[in-house]
C-alpha cells in the first residue's frame, strides 16, 4: 500500500475514537492477540465496509471497546506467530482472496502506542478466512453464510455499486481534502474563480460526487473525485496504477533500441489537455498539398487522439487491478489499451446507443467537454480518418481482459491490406448511415486518394460486401447508381 505518515494514522486513530457506537466496520481492540480471532475479524471487518460503502475496514488495538478511550496496547503484531509461522505471513495466506491488509503501529500520545491493521473491502467477492465468509452483525461476528439477507446484500453491492462512488480515500480532514485534489484546477475547467469560503467548495465537491461526509465529521473522497482532479493519483492506494502511462518507440515495434517513458499522474479531468498536449508533439509532421500548395499535418488527427484517450479513460474497468490506461507511440500508429472489453459489438461501435462501464466519470468528462456523452465519439473518430485519408482504426479486444485500439497514419494504397481496405469501407459506410446517407464509389475513392481509379473502388466495394458488412440499397440500380449500407441498415 502506498506509504502514509505516523501523523496519518495518528489522526485516524483519533477520528475513529470518535465514533458514536462501535461500527461493523471498525473493531476496537486493547490486548486480544488470538490469531484465529483476528483472521475472522479480517474477513468480517472487510465484507462489513463493502455494505457501509467504505474503502477499508479497522482493527484498532489501543482503543477500549466501551469507553472508546485511547489507552495503547501492548499487542506488537511482529512478536506474534501462528504455529511458528509470523502473524502477517499466515494471514496473507489464510485471508482469500488476498486483499492488501497492512499493520501499522503509531505513537498517539507520548507512551501510548496503538497498532491499526487496514482492511480493504471486498469488490469482487466476499473476503473468506479460509473457506468461511465473516461478517459484522453490530458488535457481534458471524458466518456470513447464517445471514442470507445480508450475503444477496453483498452480492448486490458487487454487481450494483459503481466503482467511480466507492471510496478512495477516507475519514480525511479539510485540510487533507485541500492537498489531495486539485481546487484550482477544478475551477479553472468550469470557468470560475477559486470560493473564498472553505465550505463552498466543500459543497460543489460534495455536489459534483468527489466527497461523502462521514460520521467522523471528516470526509471520504471517492474513486470519481481521485479520479477526475487528484493532484497525484500515487496518493490513494487503490488508484496508484491508473495514472495514464505513454510509452514511445522508436520504429514500428516494441523490439527496438529507443523507448521513453512518461507518466501523467494528475487527475484525468484537469490533465487531459496535457496529456493531449504531449501525444501530438510526439506525433510526425507528413506533407500534403492541397490546390499545389504545400502543408504540414500531423501525422494523427488531433481529434481522433482525443476522442480516443477519452474513451480509454472512461470505459477502463475499474475493478481489474494492476493496469494503468496506456498510449504506446510508434513511428506509423498510436496504440490506446485499458482494463476491460468492449461493452458492445465491435462491428456496432459507430451507431448504437452508447453504454458506459463508468457513467459518473463519463458525465462529469463530457460537463468538462472533453468527450461526447451521447457516444459520438467514435463517429468523430472514423470522420477524422476518413477526411485525413486514414485507414479506419483497428479494434481489439481479450476476453475481458482488456481493449486496444490501433489509429494509424497515412499507408499509401498499394500497402494497405485487404482487411483495411474492408475495414475502412464498412467503418465508412457506418457512418454515413447515422448520417442518413449512403455511400457510392465516389466516396471510397475520395478515403483512399484514387483519383478516378473507379475500378480499385469497386473491387474494395465488392470485398466488403463479400464479407457481409455492406448491402447495395437497390439492386437493380446501374452501376452508376449504386448506393450502399451497412449490412445491419
Amino acid at each position: 500500500m502506498t506509504y502514509r505518515s505516523d501523523r496519518y494514522y495518528r489522526s485516524l486513530v483519533q477520528e475513529l475514537s470518535k465514533l458514536s457506537d462501535e461500527t461493523e466496520w471498525v473493531e476496537f481492540k486493547v490486548g486480544n492477540k488470538d490469531p484465529d480471532r483476528i483472521a475472522k475479524y479480517v474477513s468480517a471487518v472487510s465484507n462489513s465496509a463493502t455494505l457501509q460503502s467504505r474503502p477499508c475496514g479497522y482493527l484498532v488495538w489501543g482503543i477500549e471497546n466501551d469507553s472508546h478511550q485511547i489507552v495503547g496496547t501492548s499487542f506488537r503484531y511482529r512478536r506474534t506467530r501462528k504455529d511458528n509461522e509470523e502473524l502477517e505471513a499466515w494471514l496473507d495466506r489464510m485471508i482469500n482472496p488476498k486483499i492488501g491488509f497492512s499493520f501499522h503501529e503509531v505513537e498517539v500520545f507520548q507512551g501510548i502506542v496503538c497498532t491499526v491493521l487496514e482492511v480493504p473491502c471486498a469488490t469482487t467477492e466476499p473476503t473468506k478466512y479460509g473457506s468461511t465468509a465473516y461478517i459484522r452483525v453490530g458488535s457481534n461476528l458471524k458466518p456470513l453464510s447464517a445471514h442470507h439477507e445480508l450475503e444477496a446484500r453483498l452480492w448486490r453491492t458487487f454487481e450494483t455499486t459503481p466503482s467511480e462512488l466507492r471510496t478512495a480515500a477516507a475519514s480525511v480532514t479539510t485540510d487533507r481534502v485541500y492537498e489531495l485534489l486539485d481546487i484550482s484546477g477544478y475551477y479553472r475547467m468550469m470557468g470560475q474563480p477559486i470560493p473564498a469560503d472553505r465550505e463552498k467548495v466543500l459543497a460543489d465537491f460534495e455536489h459534483e460526487k468527489f466527497l461523502k461526509r462521514t460520521d467522523a465529521g471528516g470526509w471520504d473522497i471517492t474513486n470519481l473525485g481521485a479520479l477526475t482532479v487528484a493532484n497525484d493519483l500515487a496518493a490513494f492506494d487503490a488508484l496508484s496504477r491508473r495514472a495514464v502511462r505513454i510509452v514511445q518507440y522508436d520504429g514500428t515495434t516494441r523490439t527496438g533500441d529507443g523507448k521513453r517513458e512518461w507518466a501523467f499522474s494528475g487527475g484525468y479531468a484537469t490533465t487531459f489537455d496535457q496529456t493531449v498536449r504531449h501525444l501530438m508533439a510526439l506525433t510526425p509532421q507528413r506533407e500534403v498539398i492541397i490546390d499545389g500548395i504545400r502543408h504540414q499535418r500531423t501525422a494523427f488527427p488531433e481529434v481522433a487522439v482525443r476522442e480516443l484517450l477519452a474513451n480509454c479513460l472512461i470505459h477502463q474497468d475499474l475493478l481489474q487491478h494492476g493496469t494503468n490506461p496506456l498510449v504506446e507511440v510508434f513511428d506509423n500508429r498510436i496504440e490506446f489499451s485499458n482494463a476491460g472489453a468492449p461493452l458492445i459489438s465491435l462491428e456496432r461501435l459507430v451507431d448504437t446507443v452508447p453504454v458506459s462501464r463508468n457513467e459518473n466519470l463519463a458525465g462529469f468528462m463530457h460537463k468538462c467537454g472533453i468527450c461526447e456523452e451521447r457516444g459520438s465519439g467514435y463517429d468523430k473518430v472514423i470522420a477524422a480518418t476518413c477526411d485525413n485519408g486514414l485507414v479506419a482504426p483497428i479494434v481489439q479486444s481479450q476476453g475481458d481482459r482488456f481493449t486496444k485500439v490501433a489509429l494509424f497514419s497515412h499507408i499509401p494504397f498499394e500497402l494497405t491490406t485487404k482487411e483495411d481496405r474492408i475495414r475502412t469501407c464498412y467503418m465508412q459506410a457506418c457512418l454515413a448511415y447515422v448520417n442518413f446517407e449512403v455511400i457510392a464509389n465516389a466516396d471510397i475513392r475520395r478515403t483512399f486518394g484514387l483519383g478516378e481509379k473507379k475500378a480499385q473502388a469497386t473491387r474494395i466495394i465488392k470485398d466488403t460486401m463479400a464479407a457481409g458488412l455492406i448491402k447495395q440499397v437497390d439492386p437493380d440500380a446501374s452501376p452508376r447508381n449504386m448506393r450502399y449500407v451497412p449490412y445491419w441498415a
